[in-house]
């Protein structure tokens, strides 16, 4: 029992599942409604960043590469991004206008997990584009700035924040057509 628990419990899958456990505190921060609430749920949300991008390289570096990880992983950027996206966009942080790239990153990203799960149950393998790698790290970027420049209160950032939003929705088209190509339109 001890051994599968070491298995399971690598660095890289207790990074990722501490993005899960630390969502209610992003979402604390929102409710507290001032600065310092937006500031704590930033400083969340750059943690969930870094530890997304650390995850992957202590499983490679390491070779701690582990099915509950390969599942995980996917699923905690998915939902980081969702419910920040959800967050920015409930709370106003961005215009009325960058809903709509909300709302397509949000869609690819249900279809997409459609895709993977359908694509891996048929025991297929169901391989990362670098080009969503993009998608994921400008969309970070995006929610990050778009934060940031809510806290400052700077016009200029929260114009470059909707304007990566929008470049980020659409890798994420060009990327899910790439995918549902792939998976779905060959067969």
């Amino acid at each position: 029992m001890n051994n599968v628990l070491n298995k399971l419990l690598t660095l890289p899958n207790i990074l990722t599942i501490s993005r899960m456990f630390l969502l209610p505190i992003f979402a604390l921060g929102f409710f507290i409604n001032s600065r310092m609430g937006l500031t704590i749920s930033l400083t969340v949300f750059l943690f969930c960043c870094i530890t997304d991008y650390l995850d992957g390289y202590y499983a490679r570096m390491y070779k701690q590469t582990t099915k509950l990880g390969q599942m995980l992983d996917p699923l905690a950027d998915k939902i980081v991004v969702a419910i920040a996206i959800l967050f920015i966009a409930g709370f106003q942080v961005i215009s009325i206008f960058a809903i709509i790239p909300a709302a397509i990153i949000l869609c690819r990203e249900i279809v997409i997990s459609g895709v993977r799960d359908a694509t891996e149950f048929s025991g297929n393998s169901f391989r990362t584009l670098f080009l969503s790698k993009c998608k994921t790290a400008t969309q970070m970027l995006a929610i990050s700035i778009s934060m940031f420049a809510s806290i400052i209160k700077s016009h200029f950032a929260s114009v470059a924040g909707e304007a990566l939003l929008w470049l980020s929705s659409l890798i994420a088209i060009v990327s899910g057509f790439i995918y549902c190509k792939r998976h779905v339109f060959s067969k």
